[in-house]
């Protein structure tokens, strides 16, 4: 490169990026007056007098420890209302008075409608079927030719 010319000569590589150098100094213990370190002790005189502002604790959280005792808790009462209050839920043992009732054979070709329809009053089928599902405990009102029902006299 000439002297004249201002030009940058580009077989030359620049490094841009900036390099650091770490300098390590000696590390001394700081003196400080004693005068300074009094008046750090020392608080002014409107804060001593002022109320202390503490932070407003956050909304309770439940751990899950604390989550399992409150389901417990909850299970021994229920459990301790359950104990003087179910009794009124048992069955007797005395029985009620039992309904009188005969026993059909059904014939082939009869249904349940049919069976009803000769022992109840008129207008009162579908209310005799019910019952007579109900003291035979059948599912539904299919019956089978051959089987033996109760019906209720009268």
């Amino acid at each position: 490169m000439s002297a004249l010319s201002t030009a940058p000569d580009f077989d030359t590589e620049y490094d841009a990026r900036p390099t650091l150098r770490v300098v390590e100094t000696p590390t001394r213990p700081i003196r400080v007056p004693e005068e300074v370190a009094q008046r750090r002790l020392q608080v002014p005189e409107e804060v001593a007098q002022r109320p202390s502002r503490r932070a407003q604790p956050a909304s309770a959280r439940l751990t899950r420890r604390g989550r399992t005792a409150v389901v417990m808790l909850f299970l021994a009462v229920a459990l301790g209302l359950m104990i003087p209050f179910g009794g009124w839920a048992t069955a007797t043992l005395t029985g009620g008075t039992p309904e009188p009732v005969r026993v059909v054979e059904v014939q082939p070709g009869q249904t349940l409608y049919d069976v009803a329809g000769q022992v109840a009053k008129p207008g009162h089928i579908r209310e005799m079927v019910y019952r007579i599902e109900e003291l035979n405990s059948l599912p539904s009102a299919t019956i089978s030719e051959g089987q033996k029902l109760a019906i209720p006299k009268g």
